[in-house]
């Protein structure tokens, strides 16, 4: 695939993390209010935001940066196996093959997601601030600082659940961050296109 497919494809799920962020911020909003269907509404946007961040990993990696080649290599392997691996339990829980008790400490399968989570956020912290001259300092840091709220949002995942004070503190990286990020990502990554 050309380096332009790539980035083109990037450009695209990167608006799709922005719009599946923006619609799970919503249906989060009233499924607390409402209830069912929004909560199963949220796990879906969830699955797509995740999903779309593995075509900005590859575009990230296409466009360069200060890694070597082997180190940057295992990153995107490690990010997208993450994407994958967090989007396969999320929709094994929507399907009922996978039952979680988000009120405790992450365990089992829920666990493996919430790792997987980690592998996610760890990516996002190092490839922004690692990327070439082509991404700019307030991407650089706006990526990162998701990055961190990622891995905050799963280590209190990991200690304690939902209720967790870091999952709460972490979720604005998860759930506000993420997806302002990724419409900034977006437009300029459609300017780099055109250039």
């Amino acid at each position: 695939m050309p380096q332009s497919d790539r980035v083109r494809n990037a450009m695209w799920a990167a608006y799709a993390i922005a719009a599946s962020g923006a619609i799970g911020l919503v249906t989060i909003g009233l499924f607390f209010g409402v209830g069912q269907p929004f909560g199963t509404l949220n796990d879906i946007s969830l699955i797509v935001m995740t999903l779309a961040i593995a075509p900005v990993m590859l575009g990230s990696y296409e466009l360069g940066g200060v890694t070597p080649l082997w180190p940057a290599r295992i990153s995107l392997a490690g990010g997208i196996g993450g994407c994958l691996v967090w989007s396969v339990v999320q929709l094994g829980m929507i399907l009922g093959y996978v039952t979680f008790n988000y009120e405790s400490a992450a365990i089992g399968w829920f666990a493996v997601e919430t790792v997987a989570l980690i592998v996610i956020g760890a990516w996002l912290i190092g490839a922004p601030l690692l990327a070439g001259p082509w991404l700019p300092p307030l991407l650089r840091w706006l990526g990162a600082i998701s990055g961190v709220g990622i891995v905050v949002f799963a280590a209190g995942l990991l200690l304690g659940g939902v209720n967790h004070p870091l999952t709460y503190i972490g979720g604005i990286g998860y759930s506000v961050l993420l997806p302002i990020w990724a419409y900034l990502l977006a437009r300029l990554l459609g300017r780099i296109r055109r250039t």
